[in-house]
């Protein structure tokens, strides 16, 4: 018995395959349209402009001209869950985080601008839409990977410091990436311009990742630190698109309105500084806790809560357990300890040798950012391609041609 479509039936559907091939062809032309920018490979760090009109546009910019430092990634990523986790099957574990959690749609919901951007990596880089993803929310897929108990060993922990408040002097926001060991060779630095605006934002992150730290060219800058002991969730919005959209403020008091709008994929420190100030802001699920030095000149945060009435979801004892967990303790304390004594002083070379002092400094340190924030005039950013005590800071400004 053959089937026949009506009129109305066969118009529709010859309308839907229409505007198919329509989309899809119009996709095929703006992509062929996107300049690709040049990589510049800066003493180990790669840097490129993203220029493109729309985020799909500076997202393709960026998959495109990475692809092979992002497949490469890819693969050290998969390599690292098979060598230190329990899992045999990679792609099954990515497959279970990337869409049996909410992550996803929190992003496509919340901010629909930064999820194309994602995409057009994605389509640039022609790479598996949930590896990348899963690469991207890397804060959120350990946390993912510690509550199936999967880990063989531990990698990762970080130290955020800021200076401020002194009188004719920059402001500071210093940051030791120390991270799972797949990020190596990948350390990127982005300068992206939005169009219809003067917002020009350094970004420091990985090839294929939104972002990291970084700092725009109204002076705020970010720095982020993992929280430990703190509640993580099984959706809201994963770190590397809050630390971009951190980057979209003049200020922070702007900062502070977007992350009181959303909700978080994991708990988390966002060291956030401007030409005023530098604050932490303390995130967990639907919640924020701003945490402010203001009667001193300088903060520092490493892994757990600073908080002393927080909902903590077990102890960290200092004396007793302090190594189980990076020191976070002992990095705290030591920062805080040279901080105090040279905080009204201190300045980039001081930083230097702050952020290269163990166990500020360790085996997991893959790199460090310091950024200088001026009263007037554009911040300097300042990154390594590898630990800090291996490799010298390479400089990237807002004006540089």
């Amino acid at each position: 018995m053959v089937k026949v479509l009506s009129m109305k039936k066969y118009t529709l559907l010859f309308v839907l395959l229409l505007s198919v091939s329509y989309s899809a062809s119009s996709q095929i032309k703006e992509t062929k349209e996107v300049k690709i920018p040049t990589v510049e490979f800066r003493q180990g760090i790669y840097y490129l402009e993203l220029d493109g009109t729309t985020a799909y546009e500076r997202g393709f910019q960026h998959g495109r001209a990475l692809e092979f430092v992002i497949k490469k990634s890819l693969d050290n990523f998969e390599n690292w869950i098979t060598e230190n986790t329990t899992i045999n099957v990679p792609g099954e574990a990515i497959s279970d985080f990337a869409t049996g959690k909410g992550y996803m749609q929190s992003v496509k919901d919340q901010l629909p601008e930064l999820f194309n951007e994602f995409q057009g990596i994605v389509d640039g880089a022609q790479v598996d839409f949930n590896k990348l993803f899963s690469y991207q929310s890397f804060d959120e897929f350990y946390s993912y990977l510690e509550a199936g108990n999967h880990f063989k060993t531990k990698e990762g922990n970080c130290t955020t410091t800021g200076v401020l408040g002194r009188e004719n002097q920059a402001n500071f926001l210093t940051h030791n990436n120390d991270l799972p060991s797949y990020h190596k060779g990948a350390v990127t630095v982005l300068k992206v311009k939005y169009p219809n605006t003067d917002l020009v934002i350094l970004q420091q992150t990985f090839a294929g990742q939104i972002g990291q730290n970084g700092v725009n060219n109204y002076g705020v800058a970010v720095g982020i630190n993992t929280i430990i002991d703190l509640p993580v969730s099984n959706n809201g919005i994963p770190v590397s698109f809050n630390v971009r959209k951190i980057l979209e403020s003049k200020n922070i008091t702007e900062s502070l309105e977007y992350l009181k709008k959303v909700d978080f994929g994991t708990s988390m420190n966002y060291l956030i500084a401007d030409r005023e100030t530098a604050i932490a802001v303390e995130t967990w699920e639907d919640t924020i806790q701003v945490i402010d030095n203001k009667e001193q000149q300088y903060i520092a945060h490493t892994n757990h809560t600073l908080q002393k009435n927080a909902p903590v979801i077990y102890q960290i004892d200092e004396a007793v357990n302090d190594s189980s967990f990076g020191y976070t303790y002992a990095r705290l304390n030591l920062a805080n300890k040279i901080l105090e004594a040279n905080a009204n002083t201190i300045d980039y070379e001081g930083l230097r040798k702050l952020k290269s002092t163990p166990p500020i400094l360790n085996s997991n340190t893959i790199m460090g950012t310091i950024i200088s924030i001026p009263k007037k005039g554009f911040p300097i950013l300042w990154t390594t391609p590898g630990s800090p005590n291996l490799f010298g800071h390479v400089k990237f400004t807002f004006d540089e041609k």
